[in-house]
C-alpha cells in the first residue's frame, strides 16, 4: 500500500469508530503494548489481539508510541515489578518449566520488563480504559467532526487521482 493510502486510513479510523469505548479500549490497549520490548511474541500477540478486536486502531497506535517513547521512565516501575517475579523461589518451578517448552522463551518472560511490563499494565488497565473513554467523549466533541472536514482529511479523500497511480494505472 502506498504512504498516502496508509495516511489516508489512518485519518479514516481517527473519523470512525469513535464510540467512546472503543476509543478508551483501544487507548488501554495501546498503553499496554507500549510498555512491553516491541521484539517478544508477547508484544506481537497483543498486537494480533488490538487487530482481532473491535477498537480505535489510530487512538491505540498513538497511544502505543506515547508510551514506548516515556518508556525509559516506565521501566523504572516495570523493571523491580519483573526482578520480583522472576526472583521469587515459589514461582522458580514456573519458571523453568515455561523456559524449557517450545516457543514459549520467545514471549520474552525472562527479560524483567516483560513480566513487570504485563503486570503494570494489567493493573492499569481498568484505570487507564476510563480515562481513555473520557477523552473519547472529548474527542468526539472537539475534534472528530474537525478533523472529518479539515482540508488534509477533504484532500485525502479526493485523491483519488494518486490513488489510481500507485495502484498502477500508469
Amino acid at each position: 500500500m502506498n504512504p498516502i493510502g496508509l495516511f489516508r486510513q489512518f485519518i479514516q479510523g481517527l473519523t470512525s469508530d469513535t464510540d467512546p469505548r472503543q476509543i478508551g479500549a483501544g487507548i488501554a490497549l495501546g498503553f499496554a503494548i507500549g510498555l512491553l520490548p516491541k521484539a517478544t511474541l508477547t508484544a506481537q500477540l497483543l498486537i494480533v489481539l488490538l487487530m482481532a478486536t473491535r477498537v480505535n486502531i489510530p487512538m491505540a497506535l498513538l497511544a502505543a508510541l506515547a508510551v514506548s517513547l516515556l518508556n525509559p521512565l516506565l521501566d523504572k516501575v516495570s523493571d523491580p515489578i519483573g526482578y520480583a517475579l522472576l526472583t521469587c523461589q515459589a514461582l522458580r518451578p514456573l519458571w523453568t518449566k515455561l523456559y524449557n517448552m517450545p516457543m514459549v522463551p520467545w514471549t520474552g518472560f525472562n527479560n524483567t520488563v516483560v513480566p513487570g511490563g504485563l503486570v503494570l499494565g494489567t493493573a492499569l488497565f481498568a484505570p487507564v480504559y476510563f480515562a481513555g473513554k473520557r477523552f473519547g467523549v472529548f474527542y468526539n466533541e472537539r475534534f472528530r467532526d474537525r478533523l472529518a472536514n479539515s482540508g488534509i482529511a477533504k484532500g485525502l479523500k479526493a485523491s483519488w487521482i494518486l490513488e489510481w497511480y500507485f495502484k498502477g494505472g500508469r
